[in-house]
């Protein structure tokens, strides 16, 4: 049998394409090169017109760019306003314990998370915005929502003062907000981790003083770095000062222990355990795109700078393994197994001889404890080089995958949402449009029902549909 490494072979670099990795805490995103990639599959011929993807017959729900599977229960497809601009590197966020779908961007240049709710996601409001409800004088830095999506915690950069606030506040009320930690020094950016440990994490970014603007205080206060929050009626705030690596965004591990710091700029990836306070440099210098973590945190996938691929961390060795060779499309089941996107009949050898000959696309299934494979097809054919772009969002909840994926049309490039449900082992096509731009997808608390962001240059939309069981 060929290895786990040869079954998903993926091959994106001899198809002229670089094989990038999506901008971090993008799920489900087709990465913006994808648009791009139809110069590289499409003959020449074929590049000057762009028609839109013909609608089926029928179809359950239009979004800006997607016709979704007839007879799929969908509870709302709501035009975002003109004037809003997603950000597209957040999931949309469930609050209220899946009540209500939140979706983070700027309108006239200010930072604004809009939730939409009730019958088809016509109730919509301002939850929080900057100088506004829940940013009161502060621009509005990051969001995190605890687990029944019920208590937001915000970090906002105060406008009055030189300071870092952060607040909680109760997602049917934002605008009473509860000040639990604040730091002293001007500062660029912020992440928020809400932990499970009665903590919630905080990732701080200082600017930095020009030269001539140093002075001995500035120069004294590390004020930039990781602090952890403790939770309760008497909260208190401490910085881990143990942690000596240059950090970047963090993506911490299930139980909370470990985070990485995935790289960027000058600050290479580390490894932070977060309950000793201290962190070691990863084996790899090239950023790093954390894709997944094993529900025990011993492991985690992730990609790995522009040399695409998903590639297995083992926390206990210490040891990297490559799980897929361009792919980005992997993720970890509640039990453990890897479950990736890929094609069989892919080898070093035909990549290179041929690589934009289609192949079968196929789910395969890893058990690293077994080192037992089982393949699923898919029952479609694309483009090694489309593989290579595609992604999967995972719900450990239901054990049910999106992938984000596409095929070459007779014009220009289709992207198809694919849901793929581990227990049952099946496949079914959500929904299907052109490419038009990158999407953003994330799974409600209880893995019944997907998210989706979704748009072109004149129209963005949300919707709420619900995957067959």
């Amino acid at each position: 049998m060929r290895s786990f490494l040869h079954l998903l072979l993926l091959f994106a670099l001899a198809a002229g394409l670089s094989a990038c990795t999506p901008a971090a805490r993008i799920p489900g995103t087709i990465h913006k090169s994808l648009i791009a990639a139809k110069n590289a599959v499409l003959p020449s011929s074929r590049r000057k017109s762009k028609p839109a993807v013909a609608p089926p017959l029928r179809y359950a729900a239009h979004t800006a760019t997607l016709y979704v599977t007839f007879g799929l229960q969908v509870a709302g497809v709501a035009p975002l306003p003109g004037d809003f601009e997603p950000d597209m590197s957040r999931a949309p966020l469930w609050l209220d314990g899946g009540r209500e779908v939140a979706v983070i961007g700027t309108r006239a240049g200010k930072g604004v998370m809009l939730g939409f709710s009730g019958g088809g996601l016509s109730g919509r409001r301002v939850v929080i915005e900057d100088d506004g409800a829940g940013a009161l004088r502060g621009r509005l830095l990051d969001i995190a929502t605890s687990a029944d999506g019920r208590i937001l915690a915000t970090a906002v950069a105060s406008d009055s003062t030189n300071r870092l606030d952060v607040n909680l506040a109760d997602t049917s009320s934002p605008g009473g907000v509860q000040p639990i930690a604040s730091i002293e020094g001007e500062f660029e950016s912020a992440q928020l981790a809400w932990m499970g440990s009665g903590h919630i994490a905080l990732f701080a970014q200082a600017v930095t003083p020009a030269s001539d603007e140093l002075t001995t205080q500035t120069a004294a206060v590390p004020v930039s770095g990781l602090y952890l929050i403790t939770l309760g009626p008497d909260a208190s705030i401490r910085r881990l000062d143990a942690v000596k690596c240059p950090l970047s965004l963090l993506a911490f591990s299930p139980n909370d222990g470990f985070a990485v710091a995935q790289g960027a700029g000058s600050a290479t990836p580390a490894l932070v355990d977060v309950h000793n306070g201290s962190c070691t440099k990863f084996p790899s210098r090239d950023p790093l795109q954390i894709i997944g973590w094993a529900p025990n945190s011993g492991a985690f996938l992730y990609r790995r700078g522009d040399q695409g691929g998903v590639f297995r961390f083992d926390l206990p060795t210490g040891h990297s393994s490559t799980i897929a060779i361009a792919s980005g499309a992997a993720a970890f089941a509640s039990d453990g197994t890897i479950i990736a996107f890929g094609s069989q009949e892919l080898s070093w050898r035909r990549a290179v001889a041929v690589p934009t000959a289609p192949v079968k696309a196929q789910i395969a299934l890893f058990d690293p404890h077994q080192n037992l494979i089982t393949i699923n097809s898919l029952g479609f054919a694309t483009l090694p080089a489309l593989m290579a772009q595609s992604t999967m969002v995972f719900s450990q909840v239901s054990n049910d995958a999106i992938i984000d994926t596409a095929i070459p049309g007779s014009t220009e490039l289709v992207r198809e949402l694919i849901e793929y449900s581990y227990p049952a082992r099946a496949a079914f096509i959500l929904a299907r449009g052109a490419v038009r731009g990158p999407i953003a997808i994330s799974w409600s608390p209880d893995g019944k029902q997907i998210a989706i962001v979704d748009g072109d240059a004149t129209r963005r939309t949300l919707a709420v549909i619900t995957p067959p069981k």
